[in-house]
C-alpha cells in the first residue's frame, strides 16, 4: 500500500462514511431480530381471538402488520431515500377496494412502496400483496404469509396452477378479511431480468420494444377482474371499484436496491411515484382487449420514463380516460414528498424493544422451569 492509498483510507470523512454504513447494516439486521420474533409471539397469544372473533383478530393483525413494516419504511426514510408523489390524487380511495399496478425495477421497489403507503393511516393494514414466490423466503416472507399475501409462481410449468390458486385466494382471504388495496406487479419480475425476454417477444409478435419497462403479463390481472370485480354473492362492497396504475421512476434511471437501502452508500435522492386512477369499468375484461389496454399503459409508461431520464424533468402526464370520464373532478399531486411522523417510529421501536424484553424473560422462565422439573426427576 503506497502513502496516498494509506492516507485516503485514513481520511476522516471516508472513515465516517464507512462507519455510518456499518452501523446502518448492523441496525437494520438487529431491527429484524427484535421485531419479527415478537410479532409472531403476540399473534400466538391472539390465536383464540382468531376463532372467537375473526374480524377483530384480523383488524389487530393488520395494525401490527403496519407497525412491523413501518420499520422497513424507516430504513429508506432515515437515509434520505424519499418518495415524491405526482399525477392523480388517489388518497380518497384508501378505504375503497382498489387494484394497484406497479412497474417493477429492483428490490427497492417494495420497501419504497411500504414507505409511501405507511404514511397513510388506515391504509397499510388493509393491503394485500401479490408477489413473486421468491419473496416467501425473505426475512418478511413468513410475516406476509400470515398476513394473507399471495405468492405467485411464474414459469410455464406453474402459470396455470398459480392462477387457479390466486382465484381461490382472493375469495378465501382478500374478501373475507376486508382488505382494500390489492397490489400487483404485472411484469412478473425485475426489469433487468425480464427485459431480454420481453424484447424478444415484442420483436417476434410485432409489438413495441420497450427499454424502461417490460411488456406486462395479463394472466393475474384477468383473474382479478373476473373474480373480484363482478358481484360476489351479490354484495357490491366486495367488488373492486378502482384501478391505480403507478409508475416508479428512479433518478437517472438507476434504481436503488435493498442493499443500498440497508447500507445507505448512495446519496439521498427522490424516487417518483406517478399515479393514474381509473374506474374499474374503464378496464376491458375480454382477454384480447384487456391485453391491448394493459400494453398501451406500459407504452405510456415507457414514454414517461424516457422523457424523465433524458431531460431530468418529469413530464406532465395526464391519465387517458374513457370518453365521458369527469377528469376535472380528479385533483392532481405535483411533487408532494411523502413525510413520516418520527414520533411514530420512536413509539414503535419502544413497543418492540419492550416486547422483546418481556418475551425473552417469559421464554427464559419457561426453560428454567422445564430444566428444574427435569433435574428434580433425575434426583
Amino acid at each position: 500500500m503506497d502513502l496516498n492509498t494509506a492516507h485516503d483510507c485514513l481520511n476522516p470523512k471516508r472513515l465516517y462514511v464507512w462507519l455510518r454504513i456499518v452501523l446502518r447494516i448492523v441496525f437494520c439486521s438487529v431491527n429484524n431480530l427484535y421485531c419479527i420474533p415478537v410479532h409472531f409471539c403476540w399473534l400466538l397469544v391472539l390465536q383464540p381471538l382468531k376463532w372467537l372473533a375473526p374480524a377483530t383478530y384480523w383488524r389487530i393483525e393488520g395494525v401490527m402488520f403496519r407497525w412491523l413494516l413501518s420499520m422497513v419504511a424507516l430504513w429508506s426514510y432515515s437515509n434520505g431515500y424519499h418518495v415524491v408523489e405526482r399525477g392523480d390524487d388517489v388518497w380518497d380511495l384508501k378505504d375503497q377496494r382498489t387494484l394497484v399496478l406497479f412497474n417493477h425495477q429492483s428490490t427497492a421497489d417494495v420497501p419504497l412502496i411500504m414507505a409511501a403507503f405507511n404514511s397513510r393511516h388506515q391504509l397499510f393494514n388493509n393491503i394485500m400483496w401479490i408477489m413473486d414466490h421468491i419473496f416467501k423466503y425473505t426475512n418478511f416472507g413468513l410475516v406476509s404469509w400470515t398476513h394473507g399475501d399471495f405468492f405467485i409462481q411464474g414459469g410455464k410449468d406453474h402459470r396455470d396452477s398459480s392462477l387457479v390458486k390466486l382465484e381461490k385466494h382472493l375469495r378465501n382471504f382478500y374478501i373475507p378479511r376486508q382488505r382494500k388495496w390489492l397490489v400487483l406487479f404485472p411484469e412478473g419480475g425485475f426489469l433487468k431480468n425480464r427485459k431480454p425476454s420481453s424484447q424478444r417477444f415484442a420483436l417476434k409478435n410485432n409489438l413495441p420494444v420497450l427499454e424502461n419497462v417490460s411488456l406486462p403479463r395479463v394472466g393475474a390481472l384477468k383473474v382479478i377482474l373476473d373474480s373480484v370485480t363482478a358481484d360476489t354473492q351479490n354484495e357490491k362492497s366486495d367488488t373492486i371499484k378502482h384501478l391505480l396504475d403507478v409508475t416508479i421512476a428512479y433518478p437517472g434511471g438507476d434504481p436503488l436496491d435493498l442493499s443500498t437501502i440497508f447500507g445507505g452508500w448512495r446519496p439521498s435522492c427522490n424516487t417518483i411515484f406517478h399515479y393514474r386512477r381509473f374506474n374499474i369499468d374503464e378496464v376491458p375484461k375480454e382477454e384480447e382487449a384487456l391485453t391491448e389496454w394493459l400494453y398501451t399503459r406500459y407504452v405510456e409508461k415507457e414514454a414517461i420514463l424516457k422523457e424523465y431520464y433524458d431531460t431530468g424533468i418529469f413530464p406532465e402526464a395526464p391519465t387517458p380516460h374513457a370518453p365521458g370520464y369527469p377528469v376535472e373532478n380528479v385533483p392532481r399531486l405535483n411533487g408532494i414528498q411523502v413525510v413520516h411522523d418520527p414520533l411514530e417510529f420512536v413509539l414503535r421501536h419502544c413497543f418492540y424493544l419492550a416486547s422483546t424484553y418481556i418475551w425473552v424473560n417469559i421464554i427464559s422462565w419457561i426453560f428454567i422451569w422445564i430444566y428444574s422439573q427435569i433435574f428434580s426427576q433425575l434426583l
